[in-house]
C-alpha cells in the first residue's frame, strides 16, 4: 500500500480496500455486492485518477454520469443504486482518510440523488389462489406458495430445515439465510439481529408444510432441508428464479420478481388489519418505520377504513357532526 497519495490511484486503492478491509469485515454477499459495484461503476470511470484528484466537483460529475448509465437490464440506474455506489466509494475514501492518504473525504460534500419512492409490486389474493391451485403442476410450486403465505425472504426459505419447524405449535424459527456469492451457495445467518425470529403460521401454511413432508421423495426425505433440490442439497437461486418466471408467465401473473411474494404477504396482512409493529417483527425488519414507508400505498386505504369505523363508533355513541356555518 503506497503511502504517497499523489502517486496512489483511486483504482489501486479501492481494490486494496476491497481485499483488505471489505473482504474480511463484511458478510460475503455484501462484500460481493461492493466488488461488483466497484468493478462496474467506480474502477472504469475514476479508477485512473489519483486519490488527491477526487474533489467534490469531480465526484459530482461522476454522480451525474452514473444517473444516466444503463444497468444490465438496459434501464437507467435507479437513484437507490447510484446512492449505493456512492456509499461504497464514501466508505473506501473514509479508510483513505484514516490512513492519512487524504485530509478529508470529498464524498461527504456530494449529495445522493433524490429518490422517488415507488409502490412495491404485490399480487392480489385472487392471483395467489391461482398460484396455489397450480402449485401441484410445478415442482417448486409449493415453495412459491410458502413464500407468499409466510413472508420469508427467498434465502431464508431455501435455508429452512425441518428442525426449524414445529407443525404442532404452528411455528417456525428463522435462523439461517442462503446467499449466492460468485456462483457459490453459502449458508449464513439472517441479514440482521431482527432476522432471527420465530413466526406463527396460519393453518393453511401448516397444511401446506404437512403435505410437503408427506410427498417427499427418497432423496428429499434424507435431507434436513424443507425445500431441497432433487439430490437433497440446496436449491440454486438461479434455478428457482427460472422456475418462477415460467410459472408466472403460464398463469398470466404480473411480471414481478420473487420478492413480490414477500411484499404480497405484508400487503395482505395490512389489509387484514395487522399492526405495523407486528408485521415488521414478522418480516424481520429492524425498524417498523421502514415497514410503514415501504407499504405506505397499502396503508392509506387501510387508515381511511379505520377512520370511517371510528366515525361510525362516534355516531353510534351519539356524537353528531360538527355544524357548519355559511
Amino acid at each position: 500500500m503506497a503511502e504517497d497519495s499523489t502517486a496512489q490511484t483511486t483504482g489501486v486503492f479501492v481494490q486494496w480496500w476491497l481485499v483488505t478491509i471489505v473482504g474480511p469485515g463484511l458478510r460475503p454477499a455484501t462484500a460481493d455486492t461492493y466488488r461488483r459495484l466497484a468493478r462496474l461503476y467506480i474502477l472504469p470511470r475514476i479508477g485512473e485518477l489519483p486519490l488527491t484528484a477526487l474533489t467534490a466537483a469531480v465526484l459530482r460529475r461522476w454522480t451525474a454520469e452514473l444517473a444516466t448509465t444503463s444497468s444490465r437490464s438496459g434501464s437507467r440506474l435507479s437513484p437507490r443504486t447510484v446512492a449505493y455506489v456512492q456509499a461504497v466509494l464514501r466508505s473506501a475514501l473514509s479508510e483513505a482518510v484514516r490512513l492519512e492518504l487524504l485530509t478529508a473525504n470529498p464524498m461527504s460534500l456530494v449529495r445522493p440523488p433524490r429518490a422517488h419512492p415507488q409502490p412495491v409490486g404485490c399480487f392480489s389474493l385472487e392471483e395467489m389462489r391461482r398460484l396455489d391451485a397450480a402449485s401441484t403442476r410445478c415442482r417448486l410450486g409449493p415453495l412459491f406458495s410458502f413464500l407468499w403465505q409466510s413472508g420469508l425472504r427467498i434465502g431464508e426459505a431455501l435455508a429452512l430445515c425441518w428442525a426449524d419447524v414445529d407443525l404442532d405449535a404452528s411455528t417456525l424459527t428463522v435462523s439461517r439465510n442462503l446467499v449466492e456469492v460468485s456462483g457459490h451457495l453459502i449458508e449464513g445467518s439472517p441479514k440482521s439481529a431482527a432476522g432471527f425470529r420465530q413466526i406463527v403460521l396460519p393453518e393453511q401454511t401448516v397444511a401446506l408444510l404437512r403435505a410437503i413432508w408427506l410427498r417427499r421423495s427418497e432423496a428429499e426425505a434424507s435431507s434436513p432441508l424443507v425445500f431441497p433440490n432433487r439430490l437433497g442439497t440446496h436449491l440454486s437461486r438461479r434455478n428457482v428464479t427460472r422456475s418462477w418466471i415460467n410459472l408466472r408467465q403460464e398463469l398470466g401473473l404480473p411480471g414481478y420478481g420473487l420478492h413480490a411474494l414477500r411484499h404480497t404477504n405484508a400487503s395482505l396482512q395490512l389489509q387484514a388489519g395487522v399492526g405495523i409493529a407486528e408485521i415488521a417483527a414478522h418480516l424481520g425488519h429492524e425498524n417498523p418505520t421502514v415497514t410503514a414507508r415501504t407499504y405506505a400505498h397499502v396503508l392509506d386505504p387501510t387508515k381511511r377504513r379505520a377512520a370511517s369505523r371510528f366515525g361510525q363508533l362516534l355516531e353510534r355513541d351519539g356524537l353528531t357532526k360538527w355544524p357548519t356555518t355559511n
